[in-house]
């Protein structure tokens, strides 16, 4: 059972202040993680059968390190085949974790640390829980993968906290991607202590010997001297679940299944619990001996069945396989921004340019670097509109509770500006973030390598213009790598490498190590126009144009995608980036790959009439801008477009997205379609479900329609 391959199960007694715990410890194999496989939960089944109940007082479980478990093997998903074999997943974690639910002993979760999926189900089903102070990554992010908390999660949170606390877990924050901290724990009633110690397992053996201690009337809530305790919620809020399902699909249009089943098994769990005897408490009591009573007169999950064929059902979908598939591709690509062994020494950066971006740049190096970093633009008045900026977006991150107080005095510390590029010549990088033109920045790296030391490496976040082409007129273009944010910078983890045909193995191993420093994934891109996201999404763009060019409904062309998860409507995204941004992009573009990105006659009449954009912010065409669109359109003799309906249209699109992809992997711009989806989730918000970008084209036929081949075989 405890093979080197999989969790190791260990079970000692400690004894601290009178009481006598079974420590249950999970221990990874060399090189892996405490992951949930069917040895380890046979392992885990085995140690709990074997405690003597009679010589301790207590069971407590913990991880190792700063990590209590994650879930299911997922690497596992791939080989079941059938709806028997994905229910039996399910399965064995509840056949594993029912022993611990059926203890009559009170039972401890320690959470060390990480806590996600299986692990986190385990964790609830303890009738008390610390959680480490520095604790983050804790949740259920199963509905990201396409599935539901297959293990008893769900009636366990909702026991604890209401299905509606359940469901923002669940649901809502396993989309966003955004785990819980221990303070958020904490807050939902979920965490009983939360406990700022470095000795850890010292710490919660003598709150949980404490606990056991008091007389049975004692409040659990009311702790000894120690670790103070955390008061749980006055009252659920009520269960709303259609309110849960508009605001699912206000952020990500079309059919979510995951999303759908989570709900009717929090409405299932919700009519179970209405059905309860009053005798039977439905929520945590205070009291130890109650808590624990408690969970005893629950007796099992009341949805467990339900559970067990939703699993089942939903393992074999296509949205859990792209999601599952997505999982692993950004599990690759983060490892490959691991800072390593050849990150720069770095004393002070330079930021060329003060702009948005620009000032976005500075703050992530300062922050994450810790280091100087001095920001340059033309004159001093703009140099004090960007540092004026920079504290704006400080004082807004501190008002939201992203960033500290003193965290905002340090980095604001850190940032100066000039107007005197001289002043950048200490700097071991400098990255510029200037208006895209090609003469612009040339004239930046020709100004910044008389002033900077040899080795300093050089960065620019052009998002469509040739590197080569920037460095022609260095004496070293080698130390020239494109370095491509993407906006906002706080929230976007992509940066796309460019390698130029003569940057050096060495300098693109800095670059990754320092997107890695940053918190960034990186992903390494040719030097070729637009590179992968705005290549992809200018193709988009160009097609829908297009039809709408030649007198394709507008609002049809510009919600064709909106059911298959994508995060903006092409008209909306337009209107985000600017029309004169984007004719600028399209004109880069066209003239780099011919007729497939031709400028539009309409947006480039949008830009003449300096109108907005198509839409305003409800997402409807202006009358101006249909105005703009008739005043282009030929006449109707003309006309050839043939009429067009939602299906024809998506075809199109999805076509020409094949298409350009197809081109992007045969000219060298990514090495892999993994590679195209990484970049479209990370920097343009695509959605898991769909795996990216490729595994929807293989989906819908466009692969093999555009291609001849799947980009996934």
């Amino acid at each position: 059972m405890n093979s080197v391959l999989t969790t190791r199960i260990d079970v000692s007694n400690r004894t601290v202040g009178g009481r006598t715990i079974a420590l249950v410890v999970f221990t990874p194999p060399a090189g892996g993680l405490i992951s949930w496989t069917r040895a380890a939960l046979a392992a885990l089944a085995a140690a709990v059968d074997a405690i003597d109940l009679a010589a301790v007082d207590a069971v407590a479980f913990i991880g190792t390190g700063a990590v209590f478990g994650a879930g299911a093997d997922l690497a596992a998903f791939g080989s079941v085949s059938s709806r028997t074999e994905s229910e039996q997943i399910a399965r064995d974690g509840y056949a594993a974790f029912n022993r611990i639910g059926r203890l009559r002993l009170p039972t401890f979760a320690f959470l060390n640390g990480v806590a996600l999926g299986g692990a986190f189900e385990l964790a609830l089903r303890a009738d008390f829980r610390t959680v480490a102070a520095r604790a983050t990554n804790l949740g259920l992010p199963e509905a990201r993968l396409g599935l539901v908390p297959g293990w008893g999660g769900l009636g366990l949170l909702a026991d604890l906290a209401g299905p509606a606390a359940a469901a923002e877990i669940a649901v809502t924050r396993s989309l966003s991607g955004r785990a819980l901290s221990a303070a958020d724990l904490a807050a939902c009633g979920v965490a009983d202590v939360v406990i700022d110690d470095a000795d850890f397992i010292g710490a919660s053996l003598a709150w949980a010997a404490a606990l056991l201690a008091r007389t049975a009337e004692a409040d659990a809530a009311a702790t000894p001297a120690g670790p103070s305790a955390v008061g749980r919620p006055a009252a659920a809020a009520p269960w709303q679940p259609e309110a849960l399902r508009a605001a699912v699909r206000k952020r990500i249009p079309g059919e979510l299944p995951a999303v759908e089943k989570t709900i009717e098994l929090l409405s299932a769990w919700q009519r179970a619990n209405d059905a309860r005897p009053a005798s039977v408490p439905a929520g945590p009591t205070a009291s130890r001996p109650a808590r624990t009573a408690a969970r005893l007169a629950r007796g099992g999950d009341p949805i467990e069945a339900e559970t067990i064929v939703t699993f089942g059902q939903l393992l074999q979908t296509d949205e859990c396989r792209a999601a599952v598939y997505a999982f692993f591709t950004l599990q690759a690509a983060r490892k490959r921004s691991r800072p390593g062994g050849t990150a720069t020494a770095v004393s002070q950066v330079g930021v060329v340019g003060g702009g948005r971006m620009a000032t976005q740049l500075a703050l992530i190096f300062a922050e994450r670097l810790d280091v100087p970093v001095r920001l340059t633009d033309l004159t001093p008045e703009q140099v004090a509109q960007a540092l004026d900026c920079i504290a704006d977006q400080l004082g807004r991150a501190v008002t939201r509770g992203t960033m500290t107080p003193q965290t905002r005095a340090r980095v604001a510390a850190l940032i100066t500006g000039t107007s005197d590029l001289a002043d950048l010549a200490g700097s071991d990088i400098v990255i510029e973030a200037v208006f895209e033109d090609l003469a612009v920045k040339r004239g930046v790296w020709e100004s910044i390598e008389r002033v900077v030391r040899p080795g300093a490496l050089l960065l620019t976040n052009t998002s469509s213009l040739s590197i080569a082409d920037q460095g022609a007129g260095l004496r070293h273009p080698e130390r020239l790598i494109g370095f491509h944010f993407f906006n906002p910078v706080a929230q976007l983890p992509l940066v796309e490498i460019v390698r130029a045909p003569r940057n050096t193995d060495a300098v693109v191993a800095e670059a990754f190590a320092l997107a890695g420093s940053l918190g960034k994934t990186a992903v390494l891109v040719k030097d070729s126009a637009g590179f992968v996201v705005n290549r992809l999404i200018t193709r988009w763009f160009s097609d829908t144009l297009r039809l709408i060019d030649a007198g394709a409904d507008a609002k049809l062309v510009d919600d064709a995608l909106v059911a298959d998860g994508f995060p903006m409507t092409p008209l909306t995204l337009i209107r985000h980036i600017g029309p004169r941004v984007q004719l600028h992009i399209l004109a880069h573009l066209e003239e780099g790959f011919g007729d497939r990105f031709a400028v539009s006659p309409s947006l480039r009449r949008i830009v003449q009439q300096s109108l907005p954009s198509y839409v305003g912010p409800d997402g409807c065409l202006t009358p101006a801008a249909a105005e703009a669109i008739r005043s282009i359109l030929p006449s109707p003799g003309d006309r050839v477009l043939p009429p067009l309906d939602q299906t024809a249209v998506r075809a199109l699109l999805l076509h020409g997205l094949a298409d350009e992809a197809g081109r992007m992997l045969a000219d060298g711009t990514v090495h892999s379609a993994a590679d195209i989806d990484a970049c479209m989730i990370l920097g343009a918000n695509f959605p898991h479900h769909t795996g990216g970008l490729t595994p929807l084209l293989d989906r819908s036929g466009a692969s093999l329609a555009a291609r001849g081949t799947l980009f996934h075989p």
